[in-house]
């Protein structure tokens, strides 16, 4: 993942976390109502990407250590270190049989997840009237 990626990535968390403690009751209870669905979205469009590739990506974060010059109060210079950490993504071999029956599996989960989420939904919307 690119650095351009990730930031974007975490500012769209800080945006999605900021704006998660403005939601109303009523939006707090949705959302609650429907993660298992869109968990279960997530985890199709994983293995639905997994099968179209022929290969699994696992990701990893490595550190990295940079030495760079830093200053005391006095402003004499010293070496000082830096450890950022990046991710990487390594290719692993799967079965794509396994990951065909596994994606069939949570395909018709999904149909009892949409229900479900539905109905919590509804119910939000009548427990928290806006």
């Amino acid at each position: 993942m690119s650095y351009k990626k990730r930031a974007s990535a975490l500012v769209g968390l800080a945006l999605l976390l900021g704006l998660s403690a403005c939601a109303t009751p009523q939006q707090r209870c949705i959302a609650s109502a429907t993660a298992d669905m869109r968990s279960l979205q997530a985890q199709i469009k994983t293995t639905e990407a997994t099968i179209a590739r022929g290969y699994a990506l696992h990701r990893q974060s490595v550190p990295v250590t940079s030495t760079r010059l830093c200053y005391d109060r006095k402003r004499r210079p010293f070496p000082c270190h830096r450890t950022a950490f990046r991710q990487i993504e390594t290719p692993v071999t799967v079965d794509i049989d396994n990951e065909k029956s596994k994606l069939a599996r949570m395909k018709a989960k999904l149909a009892q997840a949409q229900r479900k989420a539905v109905a919590g939904a509804k119910a939000c919307r009548e427990t928290y009237r806006e």
